[in-house]
């Protein structure tokens, strides 16, 4: 296969996340001719912004798909699994819509850690979301070897078998303290982090997601790969005014003490929302301040 990057993203009415990511991703690439874009659009065509959204993209190729499910995981991970097939090139980056690369070089970065004998490449789940893999790269920013991607089996399903399944819904639900151990309460306490970690190694991954099997393939191999940083609004990391809002709200990712990315993550569920959480307005003016701050 050629040594080229396919960057694959899951569309659900995501245009204007995807212009600003395909945009991000081509200014920050050393090699932006050596970085194709496979699309898969999930609302089988009905999002009619999307194409003209896109227009003008390199090396870029749009697939409908109807996911046949509403469960959003489910819905992703069938589209990842039908991305896959698809792939022409040596390496390929699995990104979400709604992030945004701070990292320059990031394709000779990622490039570099693979052919160094890293099998993969990106950010793991922050430690806030309790009962998942923060040891491994996630669905979230996840690169490596097309070979390897085919290599491991179960594809990106995000659930375990239905006993299973119920067992996990049980037990996470005492890992997060019944609902207690919100992303602020974990933030702020030292000691409830302290109670929750214990509580996940003990009872081990009770809420899987999208590519889990890809994460725990990663981590079977060893220690090779490279995992960014997830971030807590208290740490002495975050300096800059961009960079504390974006850990305060959203999902900020560093590596090597220097900022990677950042992932807006609105979501309904309670124990992660924050104030702005759901507001793009203020993750793009938060970026906005980071990348003047980084200059």
């Amino acid at each position: 296969m050629e040594k080229f990057i396919t960057v694959v993203s899951v569309s659900w009415y995501s245009s204007e996340h995807l212009k600003r990511l395909i945009e991000n991703l081509l200014s920050k690439a050393e090699n932006p001719e050596k970085v194709r874009f496979l699309i898969i659009d999930n609302t089988a065509g009905a999002d009619v912004e999307l194409a003209d959204a896109l227009t003008g993209v390199p090396s870029m190729e749009i697939k409908l798909h109807d996911p046949q499910s509403s469960q959003r995981s489910i819905s992703h991970a069938s589209a990842l699994d039908k991305a896959l097939p698809l792939i022409q090139s040596h390496y390929l980056l699995v990104i979400d819509p709604d992030v945004h690369i701070f990292r320059v070089g990031w394709d000779r970065f990622c490039i570099g850690e693979v052919e160094s004998g890293k099998v993969a490449v990106g950010a793991p789940y922050p430690p806030w979301k309790l009962g998942k893999i923060h040891d491994s790269p996630s669905v979230v920013f996840f690169f490596g070897k097309t070979e390897w991607f085919r290599s491991v089996s179960g594809g990106w399903y995000p659930f375990p078998s239905f006993l299973l399944w119920g067992w996990n819904f049980v037990v996470r639900k005492f890992v997060r303290l019944f609902g207690f151990a919100t992303r602020r309460r974990l933030e702020s306490s030292e000691l409830m982090r302290g109670i929750t970690s214990w509580l996940e190694k003990l009872t081990g991954v009770t809420s899987p997601d999208t590519g889990w099997r890809y994460s725990k393939a990663a981590i079977e191999l060893g220690n090779e790969r490279t995992i960014f940083e997830a971030e807590y609004v208290n740490n002495e990391r975050s300096t800059h005014a961009g960079l504390l809002r974006l850990a305060e709200d959203f999902e900020l990712f560093f590596f090597h003490g220097k900022p990677f990315l950042t992932h807006l993550y609105s979501s309904g569920i309670s124990y992660y929302r924050t104030n702005h959480s759901d507001n793009p307005n203020v993750w793009l003016s938060a970026i906005q301040e980071t990348e003047g701050e980084l200059q």
